[in-house]
């Protein structure tokens, strides 16, 4: 039961039936964006030389459908078309586009076959690599051979990928991230039509196909904005930690319909499984039972849930360090806690994410505004106080991905008001005047820029320039003939999959160590230099400010490139990736595509190492 106004409604759960409808105007979608998609590769492909013609080009595929989709459905309407449904049906048609842009975009990034997209990419395959040789997922500092992320998504994206007979495929891995999204944006519709329904039980928005089509694509879109979920089809635990935050959330929007055992019961088991995913989830347990203290309307649940959930994710806690020891509580515990949070640079992402802020905002007073302070006020609120943790959390770095779920929540908010907003326009009992089109025409319009601040937007170009292919080929090349593990290749473990050598020294490890408040013992590092461990080493941005051995913006000096240099000398280098087509268009993280210096060790003849 939930409170509206003075009356109190049933609130009848969804039906096997409505979600299988959902779900098929999803897969529809989804079909049609990927198919598009493929079209617009088909004209833009003769042009890749000329960028400005082949995204004209695509843009009169995208005015056909941009005309003919809402065409159709004005010829099926006639004489009883309302303007609120004519402007449902364009902004459906744009969120195709728009969902289409997207894949045929992050196609080039997807299939790549080299693990140096982002820096997470080469310890997200390391795990992967260390699963299949038996190495354990987390050892001593000194080794330089773990990251500080739980092994839940690498785990799970190996298992899937070798269900498809794909297990040893980088592409597939990052494929499988993309099915995860499929599914966050499938479960956000779903936390969509619950909230119409819970603020609105007689609107019919939720059994409109144009509406769940709708939502779907801009959902999908939201799930993969690069504000704040640029990562989503990256190998990172940010694509599957999304899905289970946005899990969570719906739990919290089925309680209030059915606040029963059940409910509870799948929130005490995802404490536990979302930990493994990204340990940052062990906020949600948290939330669980505030929202049940508050708003659960029983002490009993309250109290099984809070002592159960405390067992369970303690006892997974322990059986992880059963398994990994201590290192297990460096990496996932310690290490973080040691990066200062900078309030200034979390103001700053705030700021920078305030399109999806603002929609939270707005969606809930537009939905909630008149109605009693009951349990869905209190999602609301934490959904708004999730997005102001989120955004603290962020300062620890310079990127915005802490704030993706909490922008996907705060999307829900925002959709699920569009359509309260368009229930009340359908049902004006009068017929609607030229007044009523120019209204809808300014909100269609303003839902469109208000997409475009949240980056749902994108040009139709390839992002990645042809020479990326030539510049992984330089690097393998460097690997022909030698066995792998007597050659350090500073980040990217595609290259030592063949030999299934688990390599010491990463940089991002080094990096990430270094870069935090801490006396970290390099020695292991220092002294594999000093005994020239390696036959060669590969080493971007060597002589640069930023080098990922010896970075300006370290706290302290750690001494890792002079150790480097005194017993290694410069043989050669490999040429970064230049921009394709003289348009500034790189790989997502240009440090991973830089010059690369080659070294290889100092011998008596040798001259000395350049300072």
């Amino acid at each position: 039961m939930v409170q509206t106004g003075q009356m109190t409604e049933r609130v009848t759960p969804g039906t096997i039936a409505s979600v299988a409808k959902m779900a098929l105007a999803s897969i529809l979608m989804l079909s049609a964006a990927l198919v598009l998609a493929a079209c617009v590769r088909l004209i833009e492909t003769p042009l890749q030389a000329r960028p400005e013609k082949a995204v004209m080009a695509a843009g009169v595929l995208f005015a056909a459908v941009l005309v003919v989709l809402p065409g159709l459905c004005m010829l099926r309407l006639g004489r009883s078309l309302r303007p609120e449904t004519a402007s449902l049906a364009f902004l459906a048609a744009c969120s195709l586009v728009m969902l289409a842009t997207y894949f045929f975009w992050v196609r080039g990034y997807v299939f790549f076959p080299a693990d140096i997209l982002i820096w997470s990419e080469s310890d997200f395959v390391n795990d992967i690599l260390k699963l299949t040789v038996g190495y354990p997922l987390y050892t001593v500092p000194s080794n330089a051979d773990s990251f500080h992320y739980v092994p839940g998504s690498q785990v799970l994206t190996w298992l899937l990928a070798s269900l498809a007979g794909k297990g040893g495929s980088i592409p597939a891995y990052r494929v499988v991230q993309m099915v995860y999204n499929a599914v966050t944006a499938f479960v956000a519709t779903l936390c969509c039509r619950k909230i119409v329904h819970l603020t609105n039980p007689s609107s019919k928005a939720p059994a409109n196909w144009l509406w769940m089509a709708f939502w779907y694509a801009s959902l999908f879109l939201m799930a993969t904005n690069p504000i704040t979920n640029g990562f989503a089809h990256n190998l990172h635990g940010d694509a599957l930690a999304q899905l289970v935050n946005i899990a969570a959330f719906y739990l919290l929007l089925r309680y209030i319909e059915e606040p029963g055992w059940g409910v509870v019961a799948a929130m005490i088991a995802l404490g536990p499984i979302g930990f493994m995913v990204k340990q940052n989830f062990l906020i949600w347990p948290v939330i669980f039972a505030a929202f049940l203290l508050v708003w659960g309307r029983s002490r009993t649940r309250f109290f099984v849930f809070t002592a159960a959930s405390a067992a369970l994710c303690l006892a997974t806690i322990g059986i992880c360090f059963a398994v990994w020891g201590r290192p297990f509580g460096y990496w996932i515990f310690y290490e973080m806690s040691t990066h200062p949070i900078s309030v200034l640079r979390s103001f700053q992402h705030a700021l920078s994410a305030w399109a999806y802020l603002a929609a939270g905002l707005l969606g809930g007073v537009a939905l909630l505004r008149g109605k009693p302070a009951g349990s869905l006020f209190g999602v609301w609120l934490i959904s708004l106080a999730l997005f102001a943790l989120e955004c603290y959390t962020s300062g620890i770095e310079w990127l915005l991905n802490h704030l993706g779920p909490g922008s996907l929540m705060a999307g829900v908010w925002f959709l699920a008001a569009l359509a309260a907003l368009w229930d009340r326009m359908l049902h004006s009992p009068r017929a609607p005047d030229h007044a009523d089109w120019a209204y809808a025409g300014a909100i269609t319009v303003a839902v469109l820029l208000t997409f475009s601040g949240m980056g749902l937007v994108r040009i139709p170009l390839e992002p990645l320039s042809p020479d990326a292919y030539r510049y992984v080929q330089a690097i393998e090349d460097q690997f022909k003939g030698q066995p792998a593990n007597t050659i350090l290749l500073d980040d990217g473990t595609w290259v030592y999959r063949n030999d299934r050598v688990i390599m010491k020294d990463r940089a991002t490890t080094i990096g990430s160590q270094a870069s935090g408040n801490v006396d970290v013992d390099f020695s292991g590092f220092i002294s594999r230099m000093a005994a020239k461990r390696y036959a060669k080493i590969l080493v971007r941005d060597f002589h640069q400010p930023d080098c990922w051995y010896d970075n300006a913006v370290w706290p302290r000096k750690r001494e890792l490139r002079k150790a480097i240099l005194e017993n290694y000398r410069e043989t050669g280098s490999i040429p970064g990736v230049l921009p394709p087509n003289d348009v500034k268009q790189r790989a997502e993280d240009p440090h991973l595509f830089s010059e690369i210096t080659i070294l290889e060790p100092i011998t008596d003849s040798a001259q000395p190492p350049r300072q």
